[in-house]
């Protein structure tokens, strides 16, 4: 533990988490988009193949993600998050000579292996940043995130072309920087601050929080449920979405640009979102944005032209801003400080689990024709757990009344 020259115990600074964050996000969008089309036109693998690559991918971050969680509360963060930081860097320096197949696919989940442990513990570590909401705190992660999957996914259009290497060399390069963040800005204490705002007067007055464990209360059943839905609905948009525009008449290009869409909005809205969602209870703005989030599933079915798919995607996006970044920070100020390294684990276990399955089962009903089926199927389950969820809060004695901005 570092002390600075006041006595007081040294805290991780914002400006840091949010540099790692962009760092982090950049590299990874550089990664994940580019396997796919990398091991179909360059290894000549089958789309089947990919798809069983990122499966399991998928399947390993959810285990990081696991072991993560454990490590930020049984062991040492800071020494987790370095061995993060090079299990990352060693994968993608690996990719730059070392690409051909079946080797690419190893070292592809290396690199999921320590994204899934390197995403837990920058989440349990936003939640030890003191002076500010933990809700503040994960809206600018989810802001500066975004912006990085914008510049990975831009970086990946313009230079693919160039070669799979080049990819990998700025992937070190960004890689390089977030393990120096690390390194000299990360190594403070970790379970010492608790904001009276972001925490229940019963977790705060925990006399022996070392012996609390972490428990599935069916509060956290019905987020991990929501969570697991979303993001197997979202895998739609990554998956099946591309040749379900392209039967619809639409160029390639179009597929593309909604994503860049996406991503602006984020950037200049999650704001003005956030401030209204910052003065409501957290589980006003998770359960509506959830409802959005389902009602864009509904209207696909709709949509015949791109001007219909950029209105349904952005109203998924604002659905998405609304519940997102809200969900870690709600699940943090549900759970006791001394488990923050496990229910952000949780948190992040349940997204891989939904992109897991959500290529599965996308592909699946794809196959079959059966594209209003799927759109269906995930709007009736996401509205069918969202209530479910609105339930157990209201019933709840715990009932998160400490939202107020």
């Amino acid at each position: 533990m570092q002390n600075n020259v006041t006595g007081k115990p040294k805290s991780l600074n914002e400006k840091w988490l949010l540099v790692g964050t962009l760092l982090s996000n950049t590299g990874n969008s550089m990664l994940w988009p580019v396997t796919t089309l990398y091991m179909t036109s360059v290894l000549q693998q089958s789309f089947t193949t990919a798809g069983l690559v990122l499966m399991i991918g998928a399947l390993i971050s959810v285990f990081g993600a696991f072991v993560g969680g454990k490590l930020f509360d049984r062991w040492r963060p800071y020494e987790s998050m370095i061995i993060a930081a090079i299990i990352i860097l060693v994968s993608v320096v690996s990719l730059i000579f070392w690409n051909g197949w079946p080797v690419f696919a190893g070292l592809i989940w290396l690199a999921n292996f320590g994204m899934g442990l390197e995403q837990t513990l920058v989440n349990s570590f936003a939640t030890t940043i003191p002076g500010e909401k933990t809700r503040i705190v994960f809206n600018n992660m989810y802001i500066v995130l975004n912006i990085g999957v914008v510049l990975g996914t831009l970086a990946v259009g313009y230079l693919f072309d160039y070669g799979f290497s080049l990819l990998m060399m700025i992937s070190t390069v960004l890689y390089s920087g977030l393990l120096l963040i690390i390194v000299t800005k990360f190594n403070v204490p970790t379970h010492h601050f608790t904001s009276s705002t972001d925490f229940s007067a019963e977790q705060t007055l925990a006399p022996k929080q070392h012996e609390v464990k972490f428990q599935l209360t069916s509060v956290l059943i019905a987020i991990g449920g929501l969570l697991f839905i979303t993001y197997l609905s979202y895998m739609l948009w990554e998956t099946v979405m591309a040749p379900h525009m392209k039967d619809l008449g639409m160029p390639t290009r179009n597929y593309a640009d909604l994503w860049m869409i996406n991503g602006i909005t984020i950037i200049f809205l999650q704001k003005f979102v956030s401030n209204w969602a910052n003065k409501h209870p957290y589980h006003v703005s998770v359960i509506l944005g959830s409802v959005i989030f389902a009602s864009s599933f509904f209207f696909l079915i709709f949509v015949q032209s791109f001007w219909q798919i950029v209105l349904v995607f952005e109203l998924l996006t604002i659905g998405e801003m609304l519940q997102s970044p809200q969900v870690p920070a709600w699940v943090a100020q549900i759970t006791p400080k001394s488990v923050a390294g496990q229910a952000q684990g949780f948190v992040s276990m349940m997204i891989q689990s939904g992109r897991v399955v959500g290529p599965m089962y996308s592909g699946i009903m794809m196959d079959h024709g059966l594209m209003n089926i799927l759109f269906i199927s995930v709007f009736v389950v996401m509205i069918g757990i969202t209530i479910s969820l609105s339930v157990i809060v209201y019933r709840s004695k715990n009932i998160d009344t400490a939202g107020q901005a």
